[in-house]
């Protein structure tokens, strides 16, 4: 597995660190899952187009302040990204843009209306893992 990049990172944190985005990255493609092909491929669309990942790695470096095996650390990680991505689909269509991580943006590739539900439909995602997560977690998302 390649390395973090992170300059002066003792090799035990960043090896956890590692672990923990290769299971961040494999719940975030189960959660884009759907029932539909143009669902699913609308929401692999950005989330395969790859990114730094940053928002996860942070709620991951982060949980070493605390119990860093607590339930839900994951979940948060995936959270934050899916959040992340889901603005992004909102985004391009307020923006017009054709381009999004060096691939077609959505609204491009299938048009607004598209590219909005895909946003909503990822932020539904979002919601239903909060809710795994606990009440809490519902509370502190619904806040910001």
């Amino acid at each position: 597995m390649p390395t973090l990049g992170i300059p002066g990172i003792a090799p035990e944190l960043e090896s956890e660190l590692q672990d923990g985005m290769q299971k961040v990255e494999n719940l975030l493609l189960s959660h884009i899952q759907g029932n539909y092909p143009l669902v699913e491929e609308t929401s692999r669309h950005l989330v395969a187009a790859g990114g730094k990942r940053l928002r996860p790695l942070l709620t991951l470096l982060a949980s070493h302040y605390g119990d860093k095996n607590r339930f839900g650390i994951i979940e948060s990680a995936v959270v934050c990204e899916l959040t992340h991505v889901a603005t992004l689909y909102h985004d391009d269509v307020m923006d017009e843009a054709t381009l999004r991580r060096s691939v077609e943006s959505a609204n491009s590739r299938w048009g607004n209306t598209v590219a909005i539900l895909t946003g909503d439909y990822l932020f539904a995602k979002v919601s239903a893992l909060l809710a795994d997560i606990g009440p809490e977690a519902v509370r502190l998302q619904a806040s910001t």
